[in-house]
């Protein structure tokens, strides 16, 4: 990850939402933030990302351990799923 630095380049605001996709092998994430009170459309910034299925993993991972959460287990498959191949 790359140094941030102090000229500038470090932003800060309020993460008003999300959005996420399939995008193929990779996942599409949109972020809507604002840096003041929202008055109008103009406020609101939107950034776009592709992650690859790992990185999502590994972001929600995350935050749950910052969030003080345990991540959702999988519920192992009952007999009837296994073999109906669910």
């Amino acid at each position: 990850m790359a140094k941030e630095t102090d000229s500038g380049d470090t932003q800060f605001g309020v993460l008003l939402g999300w959005e996420s996709a399939p995008a193929g092998e990779r996942i599409a994430l949109k972020l809507q933030s604002t840096r003041k009170v929202v008055e109008s459309s103009e406020d609101v910034h939107e950034f776009r990302y592709f992650l690859s299925k790992e990185q999502a993993v590994q972001l929600g991972n995350y935050l749950y351990r910052l969030a003080g959460e345990t991540a959702p287990t999988r519920k192992k498959r009952g007999f009837i799923e296994r073999l109906m191949g669910g």
